[in-house]
């Protein structure tokens, strides 16, 4: 069974990881490492820490790495609360103390061996009424001696009532949808076990696949963030108010910066700022103008979607916040006051900026499909193309993230590649990955030439031109293929054929068709050529484009029509294909 996107976007994460972290690892147990620190994230553990906490090996008991944290923080054999009872009476009642167990599996599947191995022992191992030494037969030392760590803690503080959390995580490459209902059920096996032996613990076995390494990996530590605002109204978890522009240049700017935009507060956004545009040069006129009316009369203001927030008074604390809708207003705001703050001996239109204001919709939304709601909402209210108000889907994260490490840059948010100055041939659009899927993998290349952008405003043709089961590899492989076909048509050699800006989706095609012996009308046909790493030569795609103008030469001879209206009739494609295969 072919990998699903997600499968090989992690794989292709843990190999570029283990290349620079643990390159002379063994790829089980650099997977065993990789795991455990995406599971240990938000704790900031080193990637030393994380080592150390790995047992793997004969006897391991079907533990792979054991962790023991107290308040957050990593506690090692010879930490003071596991070493001396004594010391627990310093320590507050109600202290969080966490047990992680890890079994990172470098498959792609969920064993219920492993899962009935570390059952079969585990409840045992955390026993308190049993020494931990009476398993060394069923334990190696290493193991022991980590668990121990978590053992003597709890003993060390049960006079102090301790928040006990237990957790299990069983990880693999695979996908949490098609775990076996058998393992799943020994599972529950386990939890049920740990909390006969351990009563008052939270306990948690869950399984990680693909998907959810992904997603670990793909987050960011939340930030909390705060913005003093001047007058607020309140309705249920959402507010607006008005803040001094000072004050949200502190919230947006990095600190101690030339006036430096937080990138990822606007990662959310379906496009990146549009530089010198009309829009962005009337919010600029609107800062300039000291006799302008108030400025959150002029703009419409910015919307701030965030985890929680929290105020005092008028100081809201913002965890985790993305600004989905006001970049260009929050760019060209940025820039303002980069130029005012560089005036030498003018300190009065700094003041002035400081003092104006701007409107601000804060809402509190942690809920992803409500999230994606409001940031089509709210950027629909602007001139957005379709193709950009995809940009926050799943499957886009991960092509991007795909495409970056294969030295192609996908620009899911607008002209973010381009501000970050990479070279626009590696820059590869929404737009023109939906004509490459509809060109290459579907076999209609009328439709990628007809509806460039507009094909992707209809749902069902966006589902099918991004596919979430199609491999990344293929959105790699026909980006690459339609991209072939465009240097070759603007060489010098095709220079002087008139339609070449219309034969791109139609050259890849053929050359495709002649490969394959017949047209494609699913990207799983295209399988076989995506992992061979099939590469079109230049003479076999000047092959393709010959073909292609010779048939479009006949066809608009006998249907009397033009090589512009031919290129998006699906006739011409049949008529294509025809030739192609005969």
């Amino acid at each position: 069974m072919a990998s699903s996107g997600t499968e090989t976007l992690v794989r292709t994460i843990f190999d570029q990881w283990r290349e620079t972290n643990v390159s002379t690892m063994g790829k089980d147990d650099a997977w065993e490492v990789f795991v455990s620190w995406l599971l240990l994230k938000e704790y900031n553990v080193t990637l030393d820490d994380v080592q150390d906490g790995v047992v793997d090996g004969g006897n391991d008991a079907g533990i792979d790495s054991v962790y023991t944290l107290l308040e957050d923080t990593l506690l090692q054999h010879d930490s003071d609360i596991v070493e001396k009872n004594d010391v627990a009476k310093e320590y507050r009642e109600g202290l969080n103390l966490e047990l992680h167990i890890v079994q990172a599996k470098n498959r792609n599947a969920f064993s219920q061996n492993e899962v009935t191995k570390l059952q079969s022992i585990l409840p045992q191992a955390l026993d308190l009424s049993q020494e931990l030494s009476e398993l060394k037969r069923e334990i190696r030392e290493e193991t022991r001696e980590r668990l121990e760590i978590f053992r003597q803690t709890l003993t060390n503080l049960l006079t102090r009532r301790p928040n006990l959390s237990i957790k299990v995580w069983f990880a693999s490459r695979g996908l949490t949808d098609n775990i076996n209902p058998n393992v799943t059920d020994r599972a529950k096996r386990l939890r049920r076990n740990l909390e006969e032996v351990l009563p008052n613990a939270r306990v948690n076995v869950e399984f990680t696949g693909a998907g959810e390494l992904w997603k670990t990996y793909d987050s960011r530590s939340p930030d909390t963030l705060d913005l003093h605002c001047d007058e607020i109204m309140t309705s249920g978890e959402s507010y607006v108010a008005l803040a001094p522009l000072e004050n949200y240049i502190s919230l947006i700017c990095e600190p101690g910066s030339d006036f430096s935009v937080r990138r990822h507060l606007f990662d959310a956004n379906v496009r990146d700022h549009q530089g010198n545009v009309a829009v962005n040069k009337e919010i600029m006129s609107t800062l300039e103008d000291q006799s302008s009316p108030e400025f959150w009369w002029m703009n419409n203001g910015v919307t701030i979607l965030c985890d929680e927030a929290h105020s005092v008074g008028k100081r809201f604390a913002l965890k985790n916040i993305q600004i989905v809708n006001g970049l260009q207003t929050s760019y060209t705001i940025a820039s303002w006051f980069k130029k005012i703050n560089e005036l030498d001996g003018d300190s009065q239109p700094l003041q002035e900026a400081r003092n104006r204001k701007i409107l601000v919709r804060i809402i509190v939304a942690d809920n992803d499909i409500v999230r994606d709601r409001i940031i089509r909402a709210t950027n629909r209210q602007t001139p957005v193309a379709d193709a950009s108000l995809r940009a926050t889907d799943r499957i886009q994260r991960q092509i991007e993230r795909y495409f970056e490490s294969n030295d192609l840059f996908y620009d899911r948010r607008k002209g973010y590649y381009r501000n970050l100055g990479k070279d626009p041939g590696k820059i590869i659009s929404i737009s023109y990955l939906g004509q490459a899927m509809y060109a290459i993998a579907y076999g209609k290349p009328e439709v990628a030439r007809g509806k460039p952008n507009s094909l992707l405003a209809e749902e069902a043709r966006y589902k099918q031109a991004f596919d979430p089961g199609a491999g990344l590899q293929i959105f790699y492989w026909v980006a690459q293929v339609l991209r072939s076909a465009d240097a070759h048509l603007q060489s010098v050699s095709q220079a002087r054929y008139p339609e070449r800006r219309y034969l791109a989706p139609f050259v890849a095609y053929a050359a495709v068709t002649k490969e394959l012996g017949y047209a494609s009308n699913h990207w799983n046909k295209l399988s076989n050529l995506v992992e061979s790493g099939r590469k079109f030569s230049g003479d076999e795609i000047e092959e393709a484009a010959r073909l292609v103008k010779d048939s479009l030469d006949r066809f608009t001879e006998v249907n009397s029509t033009t090589a512009a209206d031919a290129t998006k009739r699906q006739a011409f494609t049949q008529h294509l294909a025809e030739d192609l295969t005969k």
